[in-house]
């Protein structure tokens, strides 16, 4: 059975992502990405699972520095972003998933380098 969901995709600057990672994080380093999933409570009522918060400056940044398809290095970072909307968290599981649904899109492994 497929379930619809919605989330919420914010693209904002490196000034604020790095403020944002600072503040959920504690890291005083910009990121590309932050994850916040919703209450499992939240999500049984609604569609709503989470917002993701991307830097496309920072994307765009680590394309040309890892050498990769600015489209497909965005792909991946969405994936990565609802994979842990969806409770994933950084092991080679969810590495595994992120490869098998890059092939599945017709993209390289993001983790190439």
């Amino acid at each position: 059975m497929k379930k619809d969901i919605e989330i919420s995709i914010i693209m904002i600057k490196k000034s604020e992502m790095k403020k944002l990672n600072f503040k959920y994080k504690n890291k005083k380093k910009t990121t590309n990405i932050l994850s916040f999933s919703y209450n499992t409570i939240n999500f049984l009522k609604n569609k709503f699972l989470g917002e993701i918060v991307v830097c496309n400056e920072v994307i765009y940044e680590e394309s040309i520095q890892q050498k990769k398809i600015l489209i497909a290095h965005w792909a991946h970072i969405i994936i990565h972003g609802v994979l842990h909307l969806l409770g994933y968290n950084h092991n080679k599981k969810m590495e595994k998933l992120e490869k098998k649904i890059m092939k599945n899109l017709g993209y390289k492994n993001p983790y190439y380098i």
